[in-house]
């Protein structure tokens, strides 16, 4: 009996000892449960840190099954800022104590699947760790300003019969009167990302109101999916250093402008896009517009005879996208607002 109580022990010593020495063994696999500080988990990294409070945010509103009038209360939620704070690695997720809040949630476990590309690959299951783009010429087709009532769902129909997925930036004034289409977007593989509430330009209203139409935006997707929206692109690619801050999201910028929403024109709108694409860009059209939609199946069909291959902007990014940074393409990305 000792003999074997000393044999386990010792078998958790050896996995301490690996990831101490950034071994890739993850360390739910030989023990039950191991606590950590954030700075461990994240390389002493803040914009990692960010993510994993972005994280724990579902993870309250999830473990509460709350309503989506309880989206900005999440926000208020206190949740670790300083590297020296412990959570604990367990068989199904990160544990976390929370300080007393409105939500009355003293614990959560925010499960690995949610902490890609957030945590250390060596402290995730080896399924939930980033591998890379498995293609080379990897682009990431968004549509901003949506969802529409007649378009939206004939875009849908595009993309299922090209087998293409696509990332959704959509204004939440138009998420909160189409639920069942943003709803209809993720249910086809696609991604949602937040697009403000009204499309103001947020380097001019200032940073509490552009605040604001994040929250009130993240709101209307969650009222809608019941899941916050990851990523946040500003309108008209505008934000200040200070927004950059305080929104609490990635966010996604783009290199490839169609500029449909100028030519309006069919023709323009795909010479343009096969122009100017390269592998791992981040296209920015938009479903909104008729010739836009139209141009799509011809976009996909030219650029995929070049040897492209569609993915979403999570895929593009390996799941690495952090708040306080902007993307502007695979491997090309800043501080947000500058």
């Amino acid at each position: 009996m000792i003999k074997g109580m000393l044999s386990r022990y010792s078998l958790g010593l050896v996995a301490v000892a690996m990831l101490g020495l950034g071994g890739t063994m993850p360390v739910q696999a030989a023990t039950k449960t191991t606590t950590v500080t954030f700075g461990q988990l994240t390389n002493q990294n803040a914009h990692r840190l960010a993510a994993i409070r972005e994280a724990a945010r579902q993870e309250i509103l999830t473990k509460t099954h709350a309503k989506a009038s309880r989206v900005p209360t999440v926000y208020q939620v206190k949740l670790p800022t300083h590297m020296a704070k412990k959570a604990t690695l367990t068989a199904s997720g990160l544990r976390m104590n929370l300080l007393p809040n409105s939500f009355k949630v003293k614990q959560i476990v925010i499960p690995y699947h949610q902490l890609t590309g957030k945590v250390l690959n060596r402290y995730l299951p080896k399924k939930n760790r980033t591998t890379g783009l498995k293609y080379k010429k990897s682009i990431a087709l968004t549509f901003d300003d949506g969802p529409d009532s007649t378009l939206t769902p004939r875009l849908l129909k595009v993309l299922k019969q090209n087998k293409v997925h696509a990332t959704f930036f959509e204004v939440g004034q138009s998420v909160s009167r189409y639920p069942k289409i943003t709803r209809a977007v993720i249910k086809a593989g696609n991604e949602v990302g937040n697009h403000s509430w009204n499309h103001p330009d947020f380097s001019r209203i200032g940073t509490t109101a552009s605040v604001s139409q994040v929250i009130r935006t993240d709101r209307a997707i969650y009222a809608a999916t019941g899941q916050l929206p990851q990523y946040v692109r500003p309108p008209y690619g505008n934000i200040t250093a200070a927004e950059g801050r305080k929104i609490q999201h990635p966010i996604v910028r783009w290199s490839v402008d169609s500029r449909d929403w100028a030519y309006l024109n069919k023709t323009k709108d795909i010479n343009e896009v096969l122009r100017t694409t390269h592998p791992g860009s981040i296209i920015l059209m938009h479903d909104i517009h008729a010739p836009s939609v139209a141009a799509v199946p011809t976009i996909i069909k030219r650029l995929k005879a070049k040897g492209y291959h569609f993915v979403t902007v999570s895929q593009l990014l390996n799941q690495q996208a952090l708040p306080g940074l902007q993307y502007f393409a695979a491997h090309n990305y800043r501080t947000a607002g500058k």
